[in-house]
């Protein structure tokens, strides 16, 4: 179970980390301006997929340390 909360930590963070670069990505005028709506939208899935994830990430936590 320690093993289990420590990997799912970590990748939490990791996870954290890509929603703040695609909504970063996706805050960016200059990148909504330029770049093709094919590329914009599939940041857009990336996004929802990891923020998805992260929902997931953050339950199994929730219930690995309340065991």
């Amino acid at each position: 179970d320690r093993f289990c909360v420590i990997a799912s930590g970590k990748r939490k963070e990791r996870l954290e980390k890509e929603i703040n670069r695609g909504k970063g990505i996706l805050s960016n005028a200059g990148f909504l301006a330029k770049a093709p709506e094919a590329k914009v939208q599939a940041e857009k899935n990336k996004l929802a997929d990891y923020e998805k994830q992260f929902e997931a990430v953050c339950a199994r936590l929730n219930l690995l340390q309340n065991k």
